[in-house]
């Protein structure tokens, strides 16, 4: 694989994981409203690509963009994830969203 292809496929990985989170989120928090699950998902994927293509390189835990695929990166960036869900539903429920 090139250096084209690993960043593609690091980028994709990041996606398809804030994606899901902010699903599962949404599922885990009964977001019945679609508008509800729309934040859930931007967020997630807000928060994984954050923490994916910034923070992770910054901790020397790997570049998931640039094709070092470390378990540490992974986890840095399921926690931005996770990290930017908490502060959406916290704004949604206090009505500022």
């Amino acid at each position: 694989m090139s250096g084209k292809e690993d960043c593609d496929v690091g980028l994709v990985f990041l996606i398809v994981e804030g994606a899901i989170l902010g699903w599962l989120a949404a599922f885990i928090l009964r977001a019945e409203s679609s508008r509800s699950l729309k934040i859930n998902i931007a967020s997630g994927l807000i928060g994984a690509l954050l923490a994916g293509l910034v923070i992770s390189p910054a901790m020397s835990a790997g570049n998931l963009a640039s094709g070092t695929y470390t378990v540490d990166a992974m986890f840095i960036s399921m926690a931005g994830s996770l990290a930017a869900l908490c502060v959406a539903n916290f704004l949604r429920y206090r009505k500022v969203l």
